[in-house]
């Protein structure tokens, strides 16, 4: 039988940014059942960091990594978010369709599509 020792100093924190945001496992615990244990922003289960705001430090939610770190590389700023957008809502391919059960697909974008052939 492999007994497992017991720990003489507490667990480190579940979710990252806890302790160094000043708030208790029980705050984001509650934080967390409030979002329905789902990321604040795409959905996804279990996520683990802590979010706050830059400026003022308040807590906004729990995200999960991909989200937490997306904010961050936009600065936490409203409008280069909405840049992004703008961007991918134009450059992503669209659908449409040219006869019944024929669509064509195409960029709203300027530019070139991508080349196939790779001549040196």
């Amino acid at each position: 039988m492999c007994v497992r020792p017991l720990r003489a100093e507490p667990a480190p924190p579940r979710h990252e940014g806890a302790t160094t945001l000043g708030i208790g496992i029980e705050d984001v615990e509650e934080l967390l059942a409030e979002q329905g244990g789902l990321c604040a922003t795409c959905g996804a289960p279990d996520p683990e960091h802590v979010d706050h705001d830059r400026v003022t430090g308040w807590i906004r939610g729990i995200l999960c990594f991909n989200c937490n770190g997306g904010l961050g590389q936009f600065r936490d700023d409203v409008e280069y978010l909405a840049k992004a957008i703008t961007y991918l809502k134009g450059s992503t391919c669209q659908r449409v369709l040219i006869h019944p059960g024929v669509y064509q697909t195409f960029s709203r974008t300027r530019g070139r599509p991508p080349s196939h052939s790779f001549s040196a």
